[in-house]
């Protein structure tokens, strides 16, 4: 048997940060989990002590504070904009990937350049660009700005799963007389499931999850998302007593994370898979 080697002072330092981070990490679980059940007397006692009581009243406080509503405009901008992404990216990596078109090399960068346009450079001007157009709390308005983030990030990962496709099955194809539209939804989109997971997960994340979007453009309560409704709730306590209602603030984020959980697990496999894309050239 080989001698163990012993751990050094300095490697044991390096792995500090690690360790607290780990520990940060178990504290927010903690704290998400059990603070949605704990009733407003038991979180007076303080937020990290061991609960003593059981309650789902803060979810029903929650629910009444309208994130019932949120949640239902969330789903639906998040699903529109899978959907969407999904059909147009695929539309435009298809295109960029397997015709041959005028601008096309130039056309795929000036999409591509998209991934990188920041959420908080583009939110003024765009919002005095919508106030002026009426798509201030607008349903309609909200999807296109998540359509413009997410379809350049869609399209890169469409463009690179298509680089790797057997161009002599979509020749095959063509001789059979099948037209590209068919070939695109009989052939090549089945055998694109990695990449469609990836895209889905990806974008259903940064929709569901986003404030700034949902804060500026969706300002009305029956408009309004579920993390701008979750932080509402979070200041909706009294003023007087400056109480913060902790348990129904964490309800709606234990709420907000089922989705995000649900989805991945369901796709996991294909997720992974999608990860790699493009990483390895045959």
């Amino acid at each position: 048997m080989g001698r163990k080697r012993r751990i050094t002072w300095l490697e044991l330092l390096l792995q500090i940060p690690f360790i607290a981070y780990s520990a940060t990490i178990l504290v927010i679980c903690f704290l998400l989990v059990f603070t949605p059940f704990r009733s407003t007397a038991d979180l007076a006692r303080g937020i990290l002590v061991s609960p003593n009581s059981f309650t789902f009243d803060n979810f029903a406080d929650a629910w009444r504070n309208g994130l019932g509503i949120a949640i239902k405009n969330s789903m639906t901008l998040s699903l529109l904009t899978c959907l969407f992404t999904a059909l147009l990216g695929g539309f435009a990596g298809y295109a960029f990937s397997f015709l041959r078109f005028r601008l096309r090399n130039g056309l795929y960068i000036f999409m591509y350049s998209g991934i990188y346009v920041s959420t908080m450079l583009i939110a003024l001007p765009l919002f005095l660009q919508y106030r002026q157009l009426g798509l201030v709390n607008s349903m309609f308005g909200a999807l296109l700005i998540f359509l413009g983030l997410r379809l350049p990030f869609s399209v890169y990962l469409f463009k690179n799963f298509f680089d790797e496709f057997s161009i002599e099955l979509i020749e095959a194809a063509r001789i059979d007389g099948l037209a590209d539209l068919r070939i695109f939804f009989w052939i090549v989109m089945p055998l694109s499931v990695g990449v469609l997971s990836t895209v889905i997960l990806f974008n259903f994340t940064a929709v569901w999850s986003d404030y700034l979007i949902g804060l500026l453009f969706l300002q009305k309560d029956s408009l309004m998302t579920i993390m701008p409704r979750i932080m509402n709730i979070f200041g909706s306590g009294p003023m007087v007593t400056q109480a913060t209602p902790l348990g129904q603030g964490f309800a709606g984020l234990l709420v907000s994370t089922i989705p995000i959980i649900v989805i991945y697990a369901l796709a996991k496999k294909h997720y992974i898979t999608g990860l790699t894309l493009g990483s390895v050239k045959s």
